[in-house]
């Protein structure tokens, strides 16, 4: 497994606490040794579904293990529930990491939380 993960965030919705908001993933990540290897600044404005498909297809391809947000707030509300099929999804704000639940090395479609 790698320490690769992916920043994500909306400018919509972090608007003028936009570079505090990288700094946190960057400090996040940072204090848990991982690699930030991009951020990724989702545009509100692309058709339907396109802005998790991007994250998705970023997170698959670039084999990171996590996608880390400033908040659960960066996310549409069926995101989380896909993304997580990929890599797991951590919100800054409550240290909240979200993962597929997986039971005798077999994934389920249950979505964890653990903090």
């Amino acid at each position: 497994m790698s320490n690769y993960v992916i920043g994500f965030l909306r400018t919509d919705v972090s608007g003028k606490a936009c570079d505090d908001d990288e700094a946190r993933i960057h400090a996040f990540a940072a204090e848990r040794g991982w690699s930030v290897i991009l951020v990724y600044y989702g545009d509100p404005d692309r058709p339907g579904g396109a802005l998790i498909n991007r994250l998705m297809n970023l997170a698959y391809s670039e084999h990171a293990n996590a996608v880390i947000a400033p908040s659960a707030d960066h996310f549409e509300p069926d995101d989380i529930p896909a993304l997580v099929k990929i890599a797991d999804v951590i919100c800054v704000d409550a240290g909240t990491r979200y993962a597929t639940a997986t039971n005798g090395g077999q994934d389920q479609t249950d979505l964890v939380i653990r903090r």
